[in-house]
């Protein structure tokens, strides 16, 4: 697993807007303070908002603001927004798990499988946990 720099992004645009709760503040204003390029800005924004992080307002007044209070905004839900849910190995795919060892009913004998899955589980809970509030200067 890997942190992309989309993510770190959007950890920056997201804790920038959570520092400004309750204000619109536009993409290139966000783009610029943040130091993100304003296009990648433009497409996290609006994966922010189909992720419900986030909401629009157009118009000469418009820009982007939270839809939620910050301090219920977690980085996992950030990293979900913007890459989806956390799998560290095809076994712990939620929909269709897969082991080339075991078939689809027998994958929790797999050793590795249930070890992985508590790694897995560990770092989700460590994300849920860390609200943007927390990174805010």
């Amino acid at each position: 697993m890997k942190l992309t720099q989309e993510i770190d992004y959007a950890f920056r645009i997201v804790a920038h807007l959570a520092a400004n709760e309750g204000e619109v503040v536009g993409a290139p204003k966000i783009a610029e303070v943040m130091e993100i390029p304003e296009r990648f800005t433009l497409r996290i924004l609006r994966k922010l908002n189909l992720g419900g992080l986030t909401r629009s307002k157009r118009g000469a007044k418009g820009g982007y603001s939270l839809n939620r209070p910050a301090e219920s905004i977690s980085l996992y839900d950030i990293i979900l927004a913007i890459d989806g849910p956390i799998e560290l190995n095809n076994c712990l795919h939620a929909n269709d798990p897969y082991c080339n060892r075991f078939d689809r009913d027998g994958i929790e004998r797999c050793k590795f499988h249930r070890s992985i899955c508590k790694v897995q589980h560990g770092i989700i809970d460590e994300l849920k946990g860390m609200t943007i509030t927390d990174y805010i200067d």
